[in-house]
């Protein structure tokens, strides 16, 4: 009789109690994972509009349209457009053209279309407008977000 090799029932039924929650606990470290990426949700009116992942690419509305470099340059369609400074000046072909300060008040052409708030918040011209999460716990995130609104959506500098 060849009946391979022996395990008593209750090693069985052992090994599938113990196999079932260590695939789960595998699964949720997995999905954690994306969570912690660093990547940088912007949501418009209640819906994701934009992402700033954590490499730098830029995504607006699912499309890959631009990357920020670490160093603040930022590329529209492949093509560097300008940066955003340690400092946070936002420059355009090499001219000045606006800042974002320490507190997140963004400067355009001397007028303050907006705020980027601690909490993630985004403010155009006083009024809720988005929010960005997981948002701001340093200059690094606000420089970020200014960037994508300078440079990939001119609207919300616009009256």
């Amino acid at each position: 009789m060849n009946r391979g090799p022996l395990r008593p029932a209750g090693i069985r039924g052992l090994l599938r109690a113990i196999a079932i929650p260590v695939a789960l606990f595998s699964l949720l470290a997995f999905a954690g994972g994306a969570e912690a990426s660093g990547d940088l949700e912007v949501r418009r009116q209640g819906t994701s509009w934009a992402r700033i992942e954590d490499g730098g690419n830029i995504r607006v509305e699912g499309r890959l349209v631009g990357s920020i470099d670490e160093d603040g340059d930022v590329r529209v369609a492949g093509r560097l457009s300008g940066r955003v400074d340690d400092g946070g000046t936002i420059r355009e072909n090499g001219r000045m053209v606006g800042s974002v300060e320490k507190d997140g008040t963004i400067r355009s052409a001397g007028a303050l279309p907006g705020r980027v708030e601690k909490d993630g918040t985004i403010r155009r011209k006083g009024a809720g407008w988005g929010s960005a999460s997981p948002c701001c716990s340093g200059f690094r995130d606000v420089r970020r977000v200014a960037a994508l609104l300078f440079f990939f959506d001119r609207g919300f500098f616009g009256p």
